[in-house]
């Protein structure tokens, strides 16, 4: 599993590289950075499925929800795009409001990623053993852990 996760992170990597000269090309660097949005969600599923260690009844159970799930999951790694975008564009000269902008887009992101794992948690938790939607939940906390530390590393802070 540790390969995988290590080919996850690199490739969250190079998909946040690609988004930094985003004004610049903007329509390819989008197909760009689609196409390895696309990639690491299909690594993560394969990572997620082999570290749930289902049995065929609990996999067929699990795989509609989690693809639900992943598509969700999608939407807001599009909107967590367009706020660093928003902070990028707006780093060298941020004003109040702009900043104010951000962090209420940031936080409401944040709660709004919450919300899906209670949820797909509650849904997984009427098909699935408690013990296993425990395990889905923590192999997404450090999945994210792992794909967010690339990028958080990169980001210049405020000035």
């Amino acid at each position: 599993m540790a390969l995988d996760i290590r080919k996850l992170a690199l490739a969250f990597t190079a998909c946040a590289a690609v988004g930094a000269p985003l004004a610049a090309h903007a329509q390819s660097t989008y197909d760009e950075q689609q196409q390895l949005i696309s990639q690491i969600q299909t690594d993560k599923r394969t990572v997620v499925l082999k570290s749930m260690a289902l049995d065929d009844t609990q996999l067929a159970a699990f795989t509609p929800i989690y693809d639900k799930y992943q598509a969700e999951r999608k939407k807001l790694a599009d909107r967590g795009v367009d706020i660093l975008n928003l902070y990028a564009s707006n780093y060298e000269s941020m004003t109040d409001g702009a900043a104010n902008k951000i962090l209420k887009d940031w936080l409401s992101l944040q709660d709004d990623k919450n919300k899906l794992v209670r949820s797909t948690a509650k849904q997984l938790g009427k098909v699935l053993p408690a013990a296993k939607v425990v395990r889905f939940v923590q192999v997404e906390n450090k999945l994210d852990a792992l794909l967010q530390l690339p990028a958080v590393a990169n980001i210049p802070l405020a000035k």
